[in-house]
């Protein structure tokens, strides 16, 4: 392994990379200019900076954070695939997620046939009145 090699596999052990947005890197450059305004006792970098604000944000992140998060994370297709799994080991849907099923392949027509009102059945007691023999 020569010199150069050397350095490079030292440089990456001691560095990781990632990618992040443009709006991100700039808010890592504006806050490294705010730390090194009137610090004459040193000079921090983008590095120094973005690497403090992650392991900071580590420690000391809300949950409320982190549920934000995963909202902005999150996609419809792993959505449905997580319920999908999870109501398929159970074996039955809620009837909200069964409901928006037969609203989508059905249409309204699904909707309406779940409302139609039973008939009563004909084994009832008719309300018919006899006059009995001691009235008459």
């Amino acid at each position: 392994m020569n010199k150069e090699d050397k350095i490079k596999e030292e440089t990456t052990r001691k560095e990781g990379r990632i990618v992040v947005s443009v709006e991100a890197e700039a808010a890592v450059t504006e806050m490294t200019d705010r730390v090194n305004n009137g610090f004459d006792a040193g000079r921090a970098n983008r590095y120094d900076v973005a690497s403090f604000m992650i392991l900071w944000f580590k420690n000391n992140a809300p949950d409320d954070v982190i549920l934000e998060i995963r909202r902005h994370s999150a996609n419809a297709f792993s959505m449905l695939d997580a319920v999908q799994k999870k109501y398929k080991a159970l074996g039955e849907l809620p009837a909200d997620i069964q409901a928006v099923l037969d609203k989508h392949f059905f249409g309204e027509a699904a909707k309406e046939q779940k409302k139609v009102k039973k008939n009563l059945k004909q084994e009832c007691i008719p309300d018919i009145h006899i006059e009995s023999d001691e009235a008459a």
